[in-house]
């Protein structure tokens, strides 16, 4: 296979959509937006570049390592939104403070990570999530884990669940351990990526007692109906007993919502951004091996842009979605619903009756190149284009598919396309 030249490639985790998958893409963004605005949800857009110091301020210090950076002309330090929830905290803090709450917020756009290295793992993508803002409740909690249930149907996800934990449980069992603040970072991180024979290892390396130790590789199996239970035979602090008895509460919620079968507790999880403060959860299918959506609660977060509210939300990854089988391989969409063609002068008539058709909602190609009608039909009705029409001398004629065939005057047929809706126009 000739190597491309560098001018023929895209950056390392960089990817081009070609019309069917964007297509798709498009498709799964408006399902779930459409779904989101039923529960009230209102969409905002924010800028793909943020000041570096805004997002630092929402993710952390450590944030500054993955992040694409730029300057500006002016010599200020940027960077492309690894995340949309910071930017939508900044929006809060700066367009919407004093409004009442809660803020019940969606999104749709491009994030961005510096440093998502290795194969398959992608540095740029779409994200389309929601925030529910200023309700610290259980409620509150219920609605969203809910909404990311239903969500997930939005998109067409076949057979889709959602794991559910709360990072106070992990919190509390590192605390008391004692270790350094790099210990706990790489003991977090492992956690994150489910390795937990390398997690073994490092507790083993800072000399964490056997039973803690022990505690921490039970993780894996507390999940599924018993989790809540089992956990509380694990580790006993008055914050995990706390943690344990609000999931317990929720897990009652969730089935008053009618989906308690969709759901099921994890105490392993933990997400990848440090702002979680309270339950965080996945969305997974069967069919694949990672989450489709991820989220969870955040009440500092906001605090850090002078807003102290609670809050909590969740986002979809489009291209996950897209890899799941019920969206199978992505087929080249038909150009059009109608493609025109026109002669012997006839070129304002067909150009009307064009214009006509896209006023009602139909896509409609004019032919540019000059060609025969013939061919152009042919190619139209063998590309999945219901209808072409050839508007020449005074008459219309109008092909489907299998042959069928007719004629009318002009006048008649932009009568016509004048008078129906969609592709009634012509029956």
């Amino acid at each position: 296979m000739m190597r491309r030249e560098r001018w023929q490639q895209v950056p390392s985790g960089m990817r081009d959509l070609l019309p069917g998958e964007s297509a798709r893409a498009r498709a799964v963004t408006d399902g779930v937006l459409s779904r989101m605005r039923r529960w009230g949800y209102q969409e905002v857009v924010t800028p793909t570049i943020e000041y570096f110091d805004t997002l630092v301020r929402g993710e952390g210090t450590e944030a500054g390592d993955r992040l694409f950076k730029l300057v500006d002309r002016g010599g200020e330090l940027l960077a492309l939104r690894p995340e949309m929830t910071t930017s939508v905290a900044r929006l809060v803090s700066t367009h919407l403070r004093g409004h009442a709450l809660p803020l019940r917020l969606a999104y749709a756009g491009q994030v961005f990570r510096g440093s998502e290295t290795g194969s398959g793992r992608l540095r740029e993508f779409h994200q389309v999530g929601c925030e529910l803002i200023g309700a610290g409740t259980l409620e509150a909690d219920a609605e969203i884990v809910a909404l990311a249930v239903d969500a997930l149907a939005a998109s067409g996800v076949p057979e889709c669940s959602i794991s559910l934990g709360h990072v106070g449980f992990l919190r509390g069992m590192l605390d008391g351990l004692g270790l350094p603040e790099e210990g706990e970072r790489g003991v977090r991180a492992l956690l994150y990526q489910k390795d937990f024979v390398g997690l073994r290892g490092i507790l083993d390396r800072y000399g964490v007692p056997p039973a803690r130790a022990e505690a921490f590789a039970q993780l894996p199996i507390l999940s599924g109906r018993s989790a809540i239970q089992d956990a509380r035979g694990l580790v006993e602090t008055p914050e995990n007993r706390q943690v344990l008895a609000a999931l317990e509460d929720l897990v009652g919620i969730l089935n008053a919502h009618g989906i308690g079968d969709a759901v099921r507790v994890d105490l392993s999880i933990i997400r990848d951004f440090d702002y979680y403060t309270g339950i965080v959860f996945e969305g997974h299918t069967a069919s694949l091996g990672f989450p489709l959506l991820g989220g969870g609660r955040y009440d500092r977060l906001l605090d850090g842009f002078g807003v102290p509210y609670p809050a909590t939300g969740f986002a979809i990854r489009v291209d996950r979605v897209l890899a799941s089988p019920g969206h199978g391989e992505p087929a080249w969409p038909r150009s059009s619903d109608v493609a025109v063609v026109f002669g012997g002068g006839d070129r304002a008539a067909a150009l009307r009756l064009a214009g006509m058709l896209r006023a009602q909602n139909l896509a409609v190609t004019v032919e540019l190149l000059g060609r025969p009608w013939e061919e152009v039909a042919r190619e139209a009705i063998a590309g999945g284009v219901p209808r072409a029409v050839l508007v020449a001398e005074g008459r219309a004629v109008i092909r489907e598919g299998a042959g069928r065939e007719r004629s009318m005057p002009v006048a008649e047929l932009l009568a016509r396309a004048a008078a129906g809706r969609g592709m009634e126009w012509i029956s």
